[in-house]
């Protein structure tokens, strides 16, 4: 009888639990460090197992050879060569292998499920509470302080943030899991910019900042996915705007670095820490050290979003900066 589980090992099934445990949320991650916990216990028995098994069977399934019976006028004996390590008997392989397999299987798919339970348990009430918030704030209920107002204002901004979360994990899934299409195209690098722009100009007026747009003479043609590129660009402009004090300066750049097309994004906003330089780009940091941080909802996740886009199209997010002086996040995309 065979087994589709032949070909897994108890290290991948380790390796694969620490890589969820990373990016897991903590409870999670506690979950998953017990399991691993038990594979180890798990293995430690099995090599237990084998050594008892290995002291009973004879010597000729230990890898020492047949009993010879010595000769009378034999030679002074030469010390053999060092015995080849054991190997497991295929029972006990066949135990760790049947053991680990379906833990590889099951926690490959672990993300989608718990993404999965958590997208059912609170889209429903978070409509409801977004429809009554909008339903009193309308006068349904009869005329609204203006203190009710910020109240109510506050609660669609939370549930439009928690709206955001999940779909930021759907997207960030659907990539890693491939079913996201990239459709690479050759496009003009600067019509990025100028849509980049329109997207984020009332926002930019709002908070008056001054925006440039710079491209080279002979503007370079970048290949890539224009509508995710933009999807990229956008969420960097917007934490440009964001982040920058009112009367902000920020730069839009475009540039040929041979093979590779740059798009970047400078500012004259809060900067990066080194604290910062270490964590920008892992879900559900953010830097919110800083009091315009903390000014602004967030989720810490559209950066996490912006590297799965760009990698998924042989692009690379890049980024610098200082406290207090600004920032650039940059992105490349390969030439055509």
């Amino acid at each position: 009888m065979t087994s589709d589980y032949a070909s897994v090992t108890l290290q991948q099934a380790l390796d694969t639990l620490i890589k969820l445990q990373s990016t897991a949320p903590p409870t999670t991650a506690v979950r998953l460090a017990q399991v691993a916990d038990l594979l180890n216990h798990l293995s430690s028995e099995n090599a237990y197992l084998n050594s008892l098994v290995m002291d009973d069977l004879p010597p000729s399934y230990r890898g020492a050879g047949p009993v010879v019976a010595p000769r009378a006028a034999a030679p002074p004996p030469v010390a053999p060569p060092p015995a080849p390590v054991p190997q497991q008997p295929a029972i006990l392989q066949g135990h760790i292998s049947v053991i680990a397999a379906p833990l590889v299987q099951h926690f490959n798919n672990i993300e989608e499920l718990l993404f999965s339970g958590m997208n059912d348990a609170l889209r429903p009430p978070l409509i409801a509470i977004r429809g009554r918030a909008e339903l009193v704030q309308a006068g349904m209920l009869g005329n609204i302080t203006p203190e009710q107002g910020s109240w109510l204002q506050a609660i669609q901004e939370s549930t439009d943030r928690a709206f955001a979360v999940l779909e930021t994990i759907h997207e960030i899934m659907a990539l890693q899991k491939g079913d996201a299409k990239i459709e690479q195209v050759n496009f003009i690098s600067s019509d990025l910019l100028t849509e980049g722009w329109e997207r984020i100009r009332d926002r930019a007026h709002q908070f008056q900042h001054e925006v440039t747009i710079q491209a080279p003479e002979v503007v370079p043609l970048a290949r890539g996915d224009f509508y995710q590129s933009l999807i990229v660009l956008s969420d960097i402009l917007d934490n440009a705007v964001r982040y920058t004090a009112p009367g902000g300066q920020i730069r839009m750049s475009v540039d040929h670095l041979g093979d590779h097309v740059l798009f970047s994004v400078a500012d004259s906003g809060v900067g990066l820490t080194e604290e910062d330089l270490q964590n920008v780009g892992k879900p559900f940091w953010r830097g919110d050290h800083h009091r315009l941080v903390r000014q602004h909802i967030g989720t810490g996740l559209r950066l996490a979003l912006a590297k799965e886009i760009l990698a998924r199209q042989n692009g690379e997010l890049i980024f610098s900066g200082e406290p207090d002086l600004g920032s650039t996040f940059s992105f490349t995309l390969p030439a055509p």
